[in-house]
């Protein structure tokens, strides 16, 4: 699953919400402005350390969105699989 967050620092992103294992994948946009993140299949977990990031770093911001490409994307991350056509 991926996310879109727009946020204030991007670039300050704490590292050691990596460790956690929820985040395997960070892409700073072009703009400088924002995230792309993708986490693991615990979205849950995933959300709860988001919040947590973002009141412990006093981030700004702006939205959080999923970014999957595609309502195929959503259905294979609900059920597992691995992106194969329906």
């Amino acid at each position: 699953m991926q996310i879109l967050v727009r946020c204030d620092g991007p670039r300050c992103w704490p590292r050691a919400s990596f460790s956690r294992n929820h985040i395997v994948e960070a892409k700073i946009h072009a703009d400088g402005k924002g995230l792309l993140l993708r986490t693991s299949k615990d979205a849950d977990s995933f959300y709860l350390l988001l919040n947590r990031v973002i009141l412990d770093s006093g981030l700004e911001v702006e939205s959080v969105a999923p970014a999957d490409d595609d309502v195929n994307s959503v259905y294979q991350y609900l059920i597992g699989g691995e992106g194969s056509a329906v």
